[in-house]
C-alpha cells in the first residue's frame, strides 16, 4: 500500500494487558512519540555541542468523542486502574498486521463544551516493551 489517509486508523487494547485486544471505541486520533533519550557528552575543546542516542521512551496521545456505553467501561476504567493496558496503535485497518505496540499507562481527561461535543484525551507512556510489527530487519 502507498500513501494513506488516516479514515482507516485504529486504537486496540486490553485492559488486563494480556494480548486479547479490542478496538477502544469513539477514537478519533492517535499520536506516538518515538523520541530517544539525548545525553550531552560535549567536552572542552570540541567545537560544538555533542550528543550520544539512549532508549526510546515510547508516549503519546488519543482522543476520541465520549460514548457512554463504552468509554467509561473501556478507557476511563483503565485510566482509574493501577494496571497497564496492552496498546495496539494501527495506522491503517486494511493493513492490521502493521502496528505499534506494547504496555502502557493511561491517564486521560474529559472537555465537556456548551457548543461541541463532549470528548476524551488521554496522554500514554511505555510501562514495558514496545515494538513495530513487522519489524524492521
Amino acid at each position: 500500500m502507498a500513501r494513506i489517509h488516516g479514515k482507516k486508523g485504529d486504537v486496540m487494547l486490553d485492559p488486563t494487558g494480556g494480548a486479547t485486544v479490542v478496538t477502544l471505541a469513539s477514537t478519533d486520533t492517535w499520536d506516538l512519540d518515538l523520541s530517544k533519550d539525548r545525553v550531552d557528552v560535549t567536552c572542552f575543546q570540541d567545537t560544538n555541542k555533542q550528543s550520544v542516542l539512549g532508549l526510546p521512551s515510547y508516549s503519546g496521545t488519543m482522543t476520541g468523542c465520549w460514548d457512554s456505553a463504552t468509554t467509561p467501561e473501556q478507557l476511563f476504567a483503565v485510566i482509574f486502574g493501577d494496571v497497564a493496558a496492552m496498546v495496539h496503535l494501527i495506522p491503517d485497518t486494511r493493513e492490521p498486521t502493521f502496528l505499534f505496540k506494547g504496555l502502557a499507562n493511561l491517564d486521560g481527561s474529559l472537555s465537556v463544551s456548551a457548543k461541541g461535543a463532549v470528548t476524551w484525551a488521554s496522554k500514554f507512556d511505555a510501562a514495558g516493551p514496545w515494538a513495530m510489527e513487522p519489524a524492521i530487519p
